[in-house]
């Protein structure tokens, strides 16, 4: 008994000791370095960064923090290459240029090198937060992480984690397939070089974020319109594996291209280019078309461009299938999703303040167009991708959201200046300024003073808190749920199931209202209902608005 108890304290003492040895030689193993204090300095692999405080939230931010090399010169049309770093402290207190486009107003703006992020996080000492890459809409062809509604501060303080915001290349400089500008490089050749930017941002992200406090294993990628649709991409790009945990998918709107189509559409563009100059595509070499491409400025590409489409299904960095690949399943990042529309997308579009596509038509034709289209919007961007992965066994859960904010109630009262209540209503992006928290900035900062009143103020402070709470459970867990605020159940399609929370605020009390759809939306249910109540000869006008947005 003496000895086995003797047995059992040796053993005891050397446990011990070797707990306290780095395994090695038997001596106690130093202590961790102590991790540098959270600040505006920070260093990278690359180089220092030095931020500042933020003027809107507790929170610092980032500005202007390249993430690749400039995509110029021999760049132009290449795969982004790795930032190769910087001597000293880089400022970075001021948001990049934009990449080249015509913005919202017709002007021409941006320069090349464009390939910038932007980053806040709480001004705290807390670690391994979660990640929110935003990506910017503007049909893949304009927009900017310049806009000030896409400010992470506040999003960044109030939901805890770390907000990163991105540019990347836009148009036929970011989307070109074209046979002379591919020399055997698998990702040069793709044409999706918007995509492999993003992917990019990406890798930056797993490779300096926990600099931020950030957690490289805990990062959504999110977007809206065009950028939504880039999220979608990335589901199917095996490039993206790992890269990215959870997705926020709102108001997409966008498919995979065949590069049969955008080969075309590149040969459109270089014979627009080449037209007044009196020279054919055929009288060049490969090499001297691919020359002659990269010795145009960028305001002459976009300026001749006659609509080159954006992401590709190449077959290396997204699949030819395209998200006909969401029928079988067969695609690598099963992420839980949280995916909506707003409920008058496409009023943006019918007002004659907003987009005006429509500058003939009657009132009651751009009545019927904003809400039908905007019907559709709400099945193409939403519910079908929803019943699609839900589908599937093996894909995680599903929140589907209607954002209603603007748009009149049951009574016709809505929080908006008369007449925008029933012509803008919740149009296309009306959203983004409160999932950002940035309730005191509109979309179009020229249009703030037509949208936001100070008789409003209060419903919009509202409705901000509400989706970053929402949006900020998601983000750190990839479930909405946990807050204060009403249960949100995730999809299911099972009839008369639960399908999405409308996400709304009361008229009378500026109090958030969270409501319950029972309903999966289709095209045949949208056309059926167009059809059974829009009179003719107004029915036979709207059809074309809707066979278009079908592809009819």
């Amino acid at each position: 008994m003496i000895r086995s108890i003797s047995a059992s304290l040796c053993v005891l003492t050397l446990s011990l000791v070797a707990a306290c040895s780095d395994g090695g030689d038997g001596l106690p193993a130093a202590p961790p370095e102590p991790l540098p204090e959270l600040g505006v300095e920070v260093s990278l692999a690359s180089g220092s960064l030095a931020g500042r405080d933020s003027e809107r939230a507790l929170a610092w931010e980032w500005l202007g923090v390249p993430y690749a090399e400039a995509p110029v010169g021999k760049l132009r049309w290449k795969a982004p290459l790795p930032m190769n770093g910087w001597s000293g402290t880089l400022e970075t207190q001021a948001l990049a240029p934009p990449c080249p486009q015509y913005n919202f107003f017709g002007a021409y703006i941006g320069e090349e090198d464009c390939l910038y992020l932007n980053v806040w996080r709480p001004r705290s000492q807390e670690r391994d937060l979660p990640v929110f890459l935003w990506i910017h809409g503007g049909s893949n062809n304009w927009g900017s992480a310049d806009w000030p509604v896409y400010d992470g501060a506040r999003l960044a303080e109030q939901a805890n984690i770390v907000v990163v915001t991105i540019q990347y290349r836009l148009g036929p400089l970011g989307w070109l397939y074209y046979a002379p500008l591919q020399d055997g490089d698998a990702n040069d050749n793709s044409g999706n070089f918007g995509t492999l930017d993003i992917l990019a941002s990406l890798r930056w992200v797993q490779d300096n974020i926990t600099a931020f406090g950030g957690d490289p294993d805990a990062v959504t990628a999110a977007g809206e319109s065009a950028g939504g649709a880039d999220v979608l991409s990335l589901t199917l790009a095996d490039q993206a594996s790992g890269l990215f945990h959870k997705a926020i998918v709102q108001s997409a709107g966008g498919s995979v291209t065949s590069t049969e189509q955008a080969a075309a559409a590149a040969s459109a563009l270089v014979e627009a280019l080449m037209a007044p100059e009196g020279v054919t595509p055929d009288s060049l070499t490969d090499a001297e078309l691919a020359d002659y491409l990269r010795g145009k400025s960028a305001r002459e590409i976009i300026s001749n461009n006659p609509g080159t489409p954006a992401i590709f299904g190449d077959g290396h960095v997204l699949p030819v299938a395209g998200f006909g690949l969401y029928d079988s399943g067969d695609f690598p990042n099963k992420v839980p999703l949280l995916i909506g529309t707003n409920k008058d997308e496409f009023k943006l579009y019918t007002n004659p303040v907003g987009y005006n596509v429509m500058p003939d038509a009657s009132p009651e034709l751009r009545d019927v167009v904003g809400r039908y289209v905007s019907d559709l919007w709400r099945v193409t961007g939403a519910d079908s991708i929803a019943t699609q992965l839900r589908n599937l066994d093996d894909y995680p859960d599903i929140y589907v959201y209607r954002f209603n904010w603007g748009s009149p109630d049951e009574a016709g009262n809505s929080p908006l200046p008369p007449p925008f209540g029933l012509t803008a209503g919740a149009h296309h992006g009306a959203e983004l300024p409160f999932m950002f928290g940035n309730w005191d900035r509109f979309l179009i900062s020229e249009y703030a003073d037509l949208l936001y009143t100070e008789g409003n103020a209060a419903s919009r402070e509202a409705m901000a808190g509400a989706m970053v709470e929402y949006w900020g459970s998601f983000v750190r867990q990839g479930d909405p749920n946990g807050g204060s605020l009403p249960p949100w159940s995730p999809w299911s399609n099972e009839q008369g199931a639960f399908k999405a929370a409308t996400l709304d605020v009361n008229y009378v009390d500026d109090q958030p209202k969270i409501g319950e759809d029972y309903e999966a939306w289709t095209a045949e249910t949208v056309l059926a209902d167009a059809q059974a109540n829009v009179p003719e000869p107004l029915l036979s006008e709207l059809m074309v608005w809707l066979d278009d947005w079908l592809g009819l």
